[in-house]
């Protein structure tokens, strides 16, 4: 039986507060991972996807991924590759038709998703450096790192400016050795001039390295994948890297998806990849910030807090949970805070 709608979200509720100039047509200056928020992967040959960078289409959606890889069949590369290109040069047009500023509109200048690219190989994503408005690609999606594959992905990205951002993705078997992840760390730290910007935990090709498919009844933190994102976060995030949380594929089971969000969270995952817009508010309203928390973040960070203060009957110390609260008002300023145990949303922005 599927579950019955979750009482923790309003799939009406809307997230206009998300959409401001935080992403520029062009590209903006800095992010935070935490921008990532929701990720569509949308197939390269559809045709809508100007509209959903424009948002025309999906207005709160927070990142999408035009795949050329598993999305797309073989027979469909060559259209795929095309319909890119035409998407470049009509978003280039775009931004050449608003700079004068007499014709400047609010439309003109309302904020965007960030907008990556996953390329079927490094063999493609060095054809691709060559095209004409690439630079308006925030970054690309790499498919399958592993220590195997990371030189011929360095020399795919040496054309790339260095400005775009990277977020290889985790999915082959060679990540269940403890051994090759630590080396993939520090070869992930050397390898790139791009910033390396999130690494994506891929957990349909990590199942499927073990021959399994995620059971349609558990969260993803109940299996064998579960166990191995506990083995990645221990061995990345000490190394200065951010983790994306793999996609849950049932979309009869919001509650169940809920409970997974909500292990993605505390675990300090970033985003979530999302196969529907249905799943796009579920992302969003996990990510809030509960209200006692981000006071207690704000506490912390208080130029004036004692060296460990009770606050709210919980003992904080800034020297170990600084670093807990930079993430927290980070979080916040992406997706505002929520007052505890109510779904109603509470912008503090």
């Amino acid at each position: 039986m599927p579950d019955k709608p979750s009482s923790l979200y309003n799939p009406t509720q809307s997230y206009n507060h998300l959409i401001t100039g935080r992403h520029a047509l062009v590209t903006p200056s800095a992010y935070h991972p935490y921008q990532l928020g929701a990720s569509l992967y949308m197939p390269a040959t559809r045709q809508d996807i100007w509209q959903v960078i424009k948002r025309d289409k999906l207005p709160t959606i927070n990142s999408i991924i035009i795949c050329l890889e598993d999305a797309v069949s073989p027979d469909d590369v060559d259209v795929a590759l095309v319909r890119l290109q035409e998407l470049l040069a009509t978003w280039s047009a775009h931004i050449d038709s608003i700079t004068a500023p007499s014709i400047l509109t609010d439309s003109a200048k309302s904020a965007r998703p960030l907008v990556f690219v996953r390329p079927r190989n490094p063999a493609m994503l060095q054809q691709m450096a060559s095209y004409k408005h690439i630079d308006l690609i925030d970054g690309f999606v790499l498919p399958k790192v592993d220590m195997c594959s990371l030189s011929n992905w360095r020399m795919a990205c040496q054309n790339l400016s260095t400005e775009q951002l990277l977020m290889p993705t985790l999915e082959t078997a060679a990540l269940f050795n403890p051994y090759h992840n630590q080396e993939l760390a520090i070869g992930f730290k050397e390898a790139f001039s791009q910033p390396v910007f999130a690494l994506r935990i891929g957990g349909n090709d990590l199942f499927a390295a073990l021959r399994l498919r995620r059971p349609k009844n558990s969260i993803v933190y109940d299996t064998p994948i579960g166990s191995l994102a506990y083995q990645l976060l221990g061995c990345f995030v000490p190394h200065g890297f951010y983790l994306t949380a793999p996609v849950f594929e049932y979309l009869d089971q919001p509650t169940l998806m809920m409970q997974e969000l909500t292990a993605d969270v505390r675990l300090g995952l970033v985003g979530k990849t999302v196969i529907h817009p249905s799943q796009i508010a579920l992302v969003q309203q996990a990510y809030c910030v509960p209200m006692s928390t981000f006071d207690e973040a704000t506490a912390i960070l208080d130029v004036e807090a004692k060296a460990v203060f009770k606050y709210n009957n919980t003992m904080l110390e800034p020297a170990t949970h600084r670093a807990w609260a930079t993430e927290i008002i980070n979080r916040a300023q992406v997706f505002g805070t929520i007052d505890d145990g109510h779904s109603e949303y509470s912008s503090r922005r």
